[in-house]
């Protein structure tokens, strides 16, 4: 049986490699501390988990979504985004999505043709490349580096490679890097975006996700963005739900009910009762999240002094969850990952999860307790591994 093409140009999925090594150490009885999957580990707040119990005794939320999806969650996602983010949108700029993940590939398939171009900073976050691949097109890599803060320099695209693109991806803060971009890089995106005729899309899932007070903005409140950009947002990080499955893309009015279009003939929205709880979630005050930023900063810090005792001369970053750590000499991304599985009991993501230009580096989720993080640590000094 023959799979079909779209599966077969996908490059190699390493972490399914990954997946074996882990089973391999558990199976010898191992404790690992397991730091890959960047799945969070703060809890949904209480009232939101309370609205969900109480939805569940609802009837009529156990049939078919509406294809409108649930419209009080429509206007809380506009809120939320006018009051987080200062924009300004109409209730035909907003579409439900089961994940930002689903919607950023759907996308895809809803705009993408065979042999179409698309820009991807990489490293990336796999959809970002993958959703393009498995419709068809052909990514155009933008080289994104450390000495130039992981942001693709728009500048050095080719005239003729811009203008056979159609569209241009781009999420800041990122995964994995953990870089974040300033309002003027974005500004420049949007005209970028705008003299090439491109569709401009921007994954926000880490919006709410930043330290040190330096709040990421959002693409659209740049000046014209809504003409061509559709930005994806996700209740996952910002309110450790991530297994809820529950977000929400904005913009273009165009390219929202092109989403909405493809989505009618792929699914029925979220489950109704998720949508009440998110709605709960979306109209809550900053409380809750000033807490979870202050549960991964500090986690932050542990790791990153931690390392930096042990070699590493790592900067602190600004957001994500997620830490950028450059392997040491005479190892590649995966060989360093297995050596730290196999000597330390830790397990991170080897860099080239993310393209082939994340060699060279590991991706470490900061999704254990403090306690554990100080432990992965130890067990790396103990295990004499250090960045020399």
């Amino acid at each position: 049986m023959k799979e079909a093409q779209r599966l077969l140009k996908l490059p190699t999925y390493v972490f399914a490699l990954l997946d074996k090594l882990k089973a391999e150490e558990k199976a010898k009885g191992k404790d690992l501390i397991d730091l890959t999957i960047g799945s969070p580990n703060h809890l949904p707040p209480k009232e939101v988990v309370a609205a969900f119990i109480a939805a569940l005794n609802e009837p009529n939320n156990h049939r078919y979504s509406s294809f409108e999806g649930d419209l009080d969650f429509n206007y809380a996602a506009l809120e939320w985004c006018k009051r987080q983010y200062n924009i300004h949108l109409e209730k035909n700029e907003v579409v439900q999505l089961l994940g930002s993940k689903e919607g950023l590939v759907h996308f895809a398939f809803a705009y993408l043709d065979p042999n179409d171009k698309v820009l991807v900073p990489l490293p990336a976050y796999p959809a970002h490349f993958r959703g393009p691949i498995l419709a068809g097109a052909d990514v155009i890599v933008m080289p994104t580096a450390e000495h130039n803060g992981w942001l693709p320099d728009l500048d050095s695209i080719e005239e003729s490679i811009a203008e056979q693109a159609k569209m241009m991806i781009l999420s800041y803060p990122t995964n994995p890097t953990a870089a974040a971009a300033p309002p003027e890089f974005f500004e420049k995106a949007v005209h970028f975006a705008k003299k090439h005729d491109l569709i401009l899309i921007h994954d926000l899932a880490y919006g709410e996700l930043y330290f040190d007070g330096k709040k990421p903005i959002s693409c659209l409140s740049v000046r014209g963005a809504k003409e061509i950009c559709i930005e994806f947002h996700t209740l996952s990080k910002t309110f450790g739900m991530a297994g809820w499955r529950c977000g929400f893309a904005v913009g273009n009015s165009q390219l929202i009910e092109s989403l909405r279009k493809i989505k009618t003939n792929l699914d029925y929205g979220p489950f109704p009762a998720i949508t009440k709880a998110a709605t709960v979630a979306l109209k809550m005050h900053n409380g809750y999240m000033a807490k979870m930023r202050q549960t991964y900063q500090c986690r932050r810090d542990i790791m990153v002094d931690g390392l930096n005792s042990l070699g590493w001369k790592l900067k602190k970053p600004t957001a994500t969850f997620y830490l950028w750590v450059p392997v040491p000499a005479g190892y590649t991304a995966m060989s360093f990952t297995q050596h730290l599985v196999q000597h330390a009991g830790v397990v991170v993501s080897p860099g080239t999860g993310f393209g082939e230009l994340g060699e060279g580096y590991i991706r470490i989720a900061l999704v254990d307790i403090d306690d554990r993080i100080k432990e992965a640590i130890e067990r790396l000094r103990k295990a004499g591994i250090k960045y020399a």
